[in-house]
């Protein structure tokens, strides 16, 4: 193809190569050349650098861009001046790990602090330490680097595929506590767990220096129809606490069978008898035992009443 020289259109009709560029300085081997119709290229050293394919798309480091901007290599920023210290960004592949990483650097601690890191796990870095990542199976671990909680320590781990909301394993008794939470100082109660349903309060746990109270909301105020409870004597003997074996490990246990109790204290029980999961296996019933406290108290009351009729009966006849 011929060199055009006009006065409207410059130069025209030298494509080039990255070896010898259309347009250089004094560097024969470094500047812009036009390797394809539509495509504009950058060489350095005789090299290609850098190009805008025919799509629009820029390259960095590769002569076929899948998107607008790809960048094959480092790319780091920073401030325009060195500051004192603050962080920059660099996307580096094997700097840290073996995989393409995002790490945030410290200008002037010289060192790297903050780091995001992908690849086949992902991690957060701190402080130069690995403190959380999440693994290949969908698992966030804090604290942790397996998601089996066998090491000592307290960790998080929130597994995939659990559909009703944080799953805390401990595995083995032999490390530490699975669920830990700690209140430092204070004076009264301190509530360390709030429970609420659709936004109200239903519960809560709070701790003191040697105590820890479990509390269900109970406010006046939540309430309608309060009446006295009246009968309770007569359900109380209708309930059939027992003794039993645990088939888990052969424990004794006592207390009573979630269904029976159902019958007498509906309020007391969770779940439906012989419910089972998508999986066949059992869908145990639970029981909260608190809920009678208050028919038992309402018992007492009433067997108090009638002891007192009979003591006064009795005093009747001895007075005669």
């Amino acid at each position: 193809m011929p060199v055009v020289i006009s006065g409207t259109n410059g130069v025209s009709g030298v494509d080039g190569t990255a070896s010898n560029p259309s347009y250089e300085g004094t560097d024969s081997n470094t500047g812009i050349f036009f390797p394809a119709a539509d495509t504009i290229a950058f060489a350095e050293g005789g090299t290609e650098v850098a190009r805008f394919d025919s799509s629009g798309n820029l390259g960095i480091g590769t002569s076929s861009p899948a998107c607008k901007t790809e960048v094959v290599g480092t790319i780091r920023t920073t401030a325009a001046t060195a500051p004192a210290s603050g962080a920059g960004v660099e996307v580096l592949y094997g700097a840290v790990a073996n995989r393409g990483d995002v790490i945030s650097y410290d200008r002037g601690a010289s060192a790297y602090k903050d780091l995001l890191v992908g690849g086949l796990n992902m991690y957060l870095y701190a402080g130069g330490s690995e403190r959380a990542r999440i693994d290949t199976s969908g698992n966030l671990l804090v604290g942790k680097t397996s998601s089996d909680l066998s090491t000592p320590g307290f960790g998080v781990d929130i597994r995939s595929g659990v559909l009703n909301g944080v799953s805390i394993i401990k595995n083995d008794s032999n490390w530490g506590t699975a669920l830990f939470i700690r209140r430092n100082t204070g004076v009264g109660t301190g509530t360390v767990a709030e429970f609420n349903y659709n936004g109200t309060t239903t519960g809560t746990i709070g701790i003191t220096a040697t105590t820890t109270a479990y509390n269900t909301s109970s406010d006046y105020r939540l309430k309608d129809n309060v009446q006295p409870m009246t009968g309770a004597l007569a359900k109380v003997a209708l309930l059939k606490p027992c003794n039993y074996t645990w088939k888990a490990d052969g424990s004794d246990g006592e207390g009573f069978i979630a269904h029976e109790l159902a019958e007498i204290c509906p309020q007391a029980v969770t779940g439906e008898k012989d419910a089972v999961n998508e999986d066949g296996s059992i869908k145990p019933q639970g029981i909260d035992t608190s809920f009678l406290v208050a028919t038992l108290t309402a018992a007492i009351k009433e067997q108090q009443q009638m002891i007192e009729t009979l003591q006064a009966k009795v005093a009747a006849l001895e007075a005669k």
